[in-house]
């Protein structure tokens, strides 16, 4: 009962004081309520949020965008300031929302940033969208999640708005923080070394258990769901990451990637704000940019970068202009120069990562990717190591603080029974007598493990075993001391005349060729066969390829039940924002279900 208490008072002081400090104009006053308020907060030290860790680094820089440069009292500021407008509109005024949810649309820089703090400061559930999506992408996403206000950056409020009127959603609007300008907002938020910021120690003492962020799943095997995490689950992630990948103040990361995805969102935004490092933030990912970053060899304008993360296609868009633009031996002795010594850290992720490109990138940088293996439901429960050797396509071993399982289910017994073939933890893997290699399904559990699909009580019951493991849906191997992701089990593994094949490990072959760009392998329906195997194949610019050329150059490294039994020649692949192959679509595009009559 006492404890309770305190969580409310913690609570209750906090918003009063800032909202005192917010509407004060003496600067001796201001500092008197900046001393009292993290006096009274340091009481209530239980568990930690991103931006309570603010008063452990005010002054370091956290963001840099094409607006410019903020530190972490900067953006600290504005977050408050733009918590008070979240609670007016909602009517709010014991400073918590209560989890209701706040839908966010920004570009990738600081007012997302600042959208997400704000969100938290307020009691409520971070719920991002992406300005890429059509409207009607939008609206299911506002709607599924029943957020009960938008917060829009105003580069987006044409889009927006009419998503807003249709559900009858408020919508708050976010100036962009652009610090060369002179606005009102800007007026009102003018740099002063007195802003409160919490106290070194300062956390909320209630959050562990309370929603925090819903994330909706890239669609690429059904309709798009609504991870539900808490801010417990939040911390277990981004704490665990920080330790294995060694994230420290001094970091710089370079930001190319969308904001409502795990990887854009965890990996490369929380992990560097949660120890006070810097991100350095792009609106979109520009190949030429990148490079100019990359190559930096000052400090001038914006730190210079030492941790990049991205997906297949972008390391894929890097080597292509590489390739045209970097052709004398000097240029690229530098690039291989400057990679070596600049960068710590360059990470793979979110789809698979093709042999010859992870090749070609060694070449490149000297960096040979490291690959993990994560998804939203669970955040990242496989990786290689920062230091060790590092298995091209394999994507090494449990996290720590995560268990996993490769099971099968058990088709002589109950439907929800199953077999283990392996089981391990981030020290060891036990694997059971015989069945090294032998492929199931990956089980996880852990701190890191999602709560649930937002208003999809059944989906999440039939997600998780009786035993409480979390069924990820993709088949995985263990082989040689690491694990090996074959493929979603819906659509990447394909069962042709008895035999199981992986179109990942297919694809990773046929990616060997020298006239094709890109595969995607799908299987498709056979009435002899069950399944047959089919390469969707974009090839190199100026280059032909038959059906019987490619079979006969796969003999060579493919099982014959795994040869191309059918190539389709494309302009291009078609992947999502992330990098991903929406396989159903793929199928229903060229081979689509008979009519019914």
């Amino acid at each position: 009962m006492l404890s309770g208490f305190l969580r409310c008072a913690a609570k209750s002081v906090f918003h009063h004081y800032a909202h005192c400090w917010s509407h004060c104009t003496c600067a001796d006053t201001r500092k008197a309520f900046q001393k009292n308020l993290s006096t009274t907060i340091s009481l209530f030290t239980r568990t930690e949020q991103v931006f309570t860790r603010v008063g452990n680094f005010p002054d370091r820089l956290a963001i840099v965008d094409d607006n410019g440069h903020y530190t972490y009292r900067d953006v600290y500021r504005y977050s408050l300031h733009l918590s008070q407008k979240i609670q007016r509109a909602l009517e709010c005024f014991d400073g918590d929302i209560k989890e209701q949810r706040i839908s966010i649309l920004c570009p990738n820089d600081v007012s997302y940033v600042v959208a997400q703090w704000a969100t938290w400061m307020s009691g409520g559930v971070v719920v991002p969208l992406s300005g890429n999506h059509p409207a009607a992408v939008l609206e299911y996403v506002v709607q599924d999640s029943q957020s009960a206000l938008i917060i829009v950056e105003e580069k987006y409020v044409k889009l927006v708005t009419p998503v807003a009127e249709r559900l009858g959603v408020k919508c708050v609007l976010l100036p962009g923080y652009n610090l060369s300008q002179e606005s009102s907002d800007n007026k009102q938020l003018e740099r002063c070394d007195t802003a409160p910021v919490p106290d070194a120690g300062y956390v909320v003492t209630d959050w562990r258990n309370r929603g925090a962020m819903i994330l909706y799943t890239s669609g690429t095997t059904g309709p798009p769901k609504g991870v539900l995490t808490t801010h417990g689950i939040l911390r277990s992630q981004v704490t665990t990451l920080v330790r294995q990948w060694e994230w420290n103040q001094d970091d710089v990361i370079l930001h190319v990637l969308p904001l409502n995805h795990f990887h854009g969102v965890i990996n490369k935004l929380m992990c560097p704000l949660w120890v006070g490092a810097t991100c350095v933030m792009l609106p979109e990912f520009n190949t030429r940019r990148v490079w100019d970053y990359l190559l930096k060899t000052d400090n001038t304008e914006a730190p210079r970068v030492n941790l990049f993360m991205a997906v297949p296609t972008i390391y894929a868009k890097l080597i292509e202009y590489h390739t045209k633009h970097f052709t004398q031996n000097h240029v690229k002795d530098f690039i291989y120069s400057v990679c070596q010594s600049n960068i710590r850290l360059m990470v793979s992720g979110s789809a698979a990562l093709p042999e010859p490109i992870l090749k070609k990138w060694k070449g490149i940088s000297g960096h040979t990717l490291l690959e993990r293996y994560g998804m939203t439901e669970i955040g990242m429960a496989l990786s290689n190591p920062v230091h060790g050797v590092r298995v091209p396509g394999a994507v090494g071993t449990p996290m720590p603080g995560v268990e996993v399982r490769i099971a099968m289910e058990n088709p002589t017994k109950n439907h929800c029974s199953y077999t283990v073939i392996a089981e391990g933890n981030s020290t060891e893997t036990k694997v059971r007598p015989g069945m090294e290699g032998k492929e199931g399904e990956l089980l996880v559990k852990g701190h890191s493990v999602f709560r649930e699909y937002w208003n999809r009580t059944k989906e999440t019951k039939e997600s998780f075993t009786l035993d409480g493991w979390f069924k990820t849906g993709d088949t995985v191997c263990y082989s040689d001391g690491v694990y090996w992701i074959l493929g979603r089990s819906s659509v990447d593994i394909i069962k042709s005349g008895g035999y199981k094949i992986s179109a990942l490990d297919v694809e990773r072959h046929l990616l060997g060729h020298p006239d094709i760009a890109d595969v995607a392998v799908v299987g498709a329906p056979d009435i002899t066969w069950g399944q047959k195997v089919v390469a969707v194949v974009q090839l190199q610019e100026g280059c032909s390829l038959s059906q019987k050329e490619l079979k006969d150059w796969a003999r060579h490294r493919l099982t014959s039940y795994s040869l191309p039994s059918e190539m389709i020649l494309v302009e291009e692949i078609p992947r999502n924002y992330m990098g991903k192959v929406n396989k159903t679509d793929l199928l229903k595009r060229f081979f689509p279900a008979p009519s019914k009559y």
